[in-house]
């Protein structure tokens, strides 16, 4: 195998995993924005002593609509 040829499999295997990671990113991201929401809506609740669980619904249901815009803003990108 020569210089050329290590250097090509190596670029192509560089380009594969960078669509894994891409997209790996994107969940891990999306997932957090959906964690922050929701534990700031647990929190908020805690401090207001509400029968049901007002912010922590309200806020779980605006961290999905954030995390979908943060997809829809970062896919469309290419």
């Amino acid at each position: 195998m020569t210089n050329n040829e290590g250097s090509d499999r190596l670029r192509r295997t560089r380009q594969g995993y960078e669509g894994y990671l891409r997209y790996l990113h994107l969940g891990l991201v999306m997932a957090g924005i959906i964690l922050a929401f929701t534990l700031l809506g647990q929190w908020l609740d805690g401090k207001v002593d509400w029968k049901m669980p007002v912010f922590t619904i309200v806020l779980s249901l605006l961290g999905v609509a954030s995390a979908m815009l943060y997809l829809f803003k970062e896919t469309g990108r290419r």
